[in-house]
């Protein structure tokens, strides 16, 4: 499972460079990991799945005992996303990628740029601002989604997903999809995509660990100058105010 090799590479980098874990915790809507190595701080987030089921604090004590997990808990898997993302967020800290202002206006502007009317765009997640702008450009987009369905607005149930994604020319995943078990699936019926985009705050890892996967793209956020008060503390929207990245595999 591609969440297996992600949890090997982010356990790999943080033996390498020193790094133990700081501090954790699931908050709404973000769940947060810092690590350090006591001369720099990364953190990294994931979605917390607050509406799949109750969610606790495990009582995880260091960097190995949230990556060598291998339940089906909900929340192990929030912080064990987080955990990989905050690593990664280490990696790129050491050598930065080319960033840009906004991650919304940067991913659509990409998307628009490499897609014709005639192409079939899936989501899996519901990118809102995102996939507003691409409809405002004609562009064939649908939307499958767990969290809520609006079949007038074309958002779908998840239950499809894998029938839109085998016949879509561009595939765009929500990284929070790392948390479930069908990202690798979703991989799979991707073989006919162009383009197959981890997007989102919840794909804060290094690109290259999905260097041998079928994603194309990496597009997430560069959280150097957040904390975790601001993460405790802010809204939803706040969070996109940091620079962000999108990156060819």
């Amino acid at each position: 499972m591609i969440l297996d090799i992600l949890k090997q590479q982010a356990l790999q980098s943080a033996k390498k460079n020193s790094l133990t874990l700081k501090s954790f915790k699931i908050c709404e809507p973000f769940t947060y990991v810092e690590v350090t190595n006591k001369t720099k701080t990364s953190i990294g987030v994931a979605l917390s799945p607050s509406d799949e089921g109750d969610l606790k604090n495990n009582n995880f004590k260091s960097i190995e005992d949230i990556l060598e997990d291998d339940s089906f808990n909900l929340a192990s898997r929030a912080i064990i996303l987080a955990t990989i993302n905050a690593i990664g967020q280490y990696e790129l800290q050491e050598n930065p990628p080319l960033l840009k202002k906004n991650l919304r206006v940067e991913s659509c502007e990409f998307l628009l740029e490499n897609t014709t009317k005639e192409d079939k765009i899936v989501f899996i997640g519901n990118l809102k601002p995102v996939i507003k702008k691409l409809k405002e450009n004609s562009r064939d987009v649908a939307v499958f989604c767990r969290r809520k369905k609006e079949l007038n607005n074309e958002v779908y149930n998840d239950i499809f997903e894998y029938e839109a994604v085998s016949k879509a020319d561009i595939v765009v995943i929500t990284g929070a999809a790392l948390i479930g078990s069908t990202f690798d699936a979703l991989l799979k019926f991707a073989t006919k995509a162009k383009i197959v985009m981890v997007s989102g705050f919840s794909a804060g890892l290094n690109p290259i660990w999905l260097k041998n996967s079928n994603v194309t793209h990496v597009a997430s956020l560069y959280l150097k100058d957040s904390s975790k008060e601001k993460i405790e503390k802010n809204p939803f929207e706040d969070i996109f105010e940091n620079s962000c990245y999108l990156q060819k595999i």
